[in-house]
């Protein structure tokens, strides 16, 4: 390309070094999850496995939970998404019958 940008330039070194030394292949791909575990953690995501970054790369939907689980050991849902619509959930423990669940906007 006439203005080749950075990302370019950085492939075609990559290319290159696989191409002349095929030993490099788990050199690149280590520094590769290596930034992104890097970058993960700039966002303050605790990252025990390099690994873990590969595999987060292909995930679509990541699902979390913070509703008392580590505060008071007890699971519970406050917010549940289906087919489009936003659902509001409340009550407290795991009584089915102490609680609601209202549907909300967007």
């Amino acid at each position: 390309p006439e203005n080749p940008s950075w990302l370019y330039m950085i492939l075609i070194a990559v290319t290159l070094a696989v191409a002349a030394i095929p030993e490099g292949i788990p050199l690149c791909v280590t520094i590769s999850l290596s930034s992104g575990c890097s970058t993960m953690v700039s966002q303050n995501v605790l990252v025990r496995r390099i690994a873990a970054v590969e595999t987060l790369g292909s995930a679509s939907v990541i699902c979390s939970d913070k509703t008392g689980t580590l505060t008071e050991g007890k699971m519970r849902a406050v917010k549940m998404w289906t087919a489009g619509t936003n659902y509001e959930i409340s009550g407290t423990g795991f009584d089915p019958m102490s609680g609601s669940i209202l549907r909300t906007e967007g």
